[in-house]
């Protein structure tokens, strides 16, 4: 029920594509596993991303060059004069492992709530950025450095720390991803040993 009301109130908001990408992802969002329904580790994982996501975040900054890397690019890219990056797919960047590990680590369906503005690429990117507070953004969207962006880390002289912190965000991740994958199998064959006595 609720999940049809957030549908209505997005069409009045936004265009139909946008509507339909979001109640996509907050209907994957609420099928994942819940912080209690996923391994110790898994949960222990998902909260350390959701706190790298932040950190990297803040270390970032103010970036310059992610303001004007999308002018002259066509649409949906070139929609807005900055975030080239945040010109793709909503689907694609919230993979199932992304929006295991977000639900996982505690972002909810309400938190996915679009910019009110034209539909330029995925479901969250505005002309001012993305409405996603950072604990609710895709570990790939927080760790993707452009070239652009890391020349102008290296003349803060920001790269090699920010790249540590990316490398760390990569492999807690990856251990996410792996430790879900080991608990899916470990479902899988308890109801396969379990069905059969």
């Amino acid at each position: 029920m609720l999940a049809s009301i957030a549908y209505l109130l997005d069409l009045l908001i936004h265009d139909r594509a946008r509507a339909d990408e979001l109640q996509d992802l907050r209907k994957r969002l609420a099928a994942a596993p819940p912080p209690g329904r996923v391994s110790h580790q898994e949960a222990l994982l998902a909260l350390e991303l959701r706190e790298l996501r932040g950190e990297i975040l803040r270390a970032l900054g103010e970036v310059q060059v992610c303001r004007g890397c999308a002018r002259g690019h066509p649409l949906p890219h070139g929609r807005w004069d900055g975030g080239h990056c945040c010109g793709g797919r909503t689907a694609h960047l919230f993979t199932d492992d992304e929006v295991a590990s977000l639900r996982a680590g505690g972002t909810r369906a309400w938190h996915l709530r679009g910019p009110h503005s034209e539909h330029a690429g995925c479901s969250f990117r505005g002309p001012r950025g993305c409405s996603l507070r950072p604990a609710d953004r895709p570990n790939l969207c927080v760790r993707y450095t452009c070239p652009e962006l890391r020349e102008e880390l290296r003349a803060r002289g920001d790269l090699a720390q920010i790249d540590r912190m990316c490398d760390r965000l990569l492999v807690t991740f990856t251990r996410f991803t792996q430790a879900r994958a080991r608990r899916r199998d470990d479902e899988v064959f308890g109801e396969l040993l379990g069905g059969g006595h």
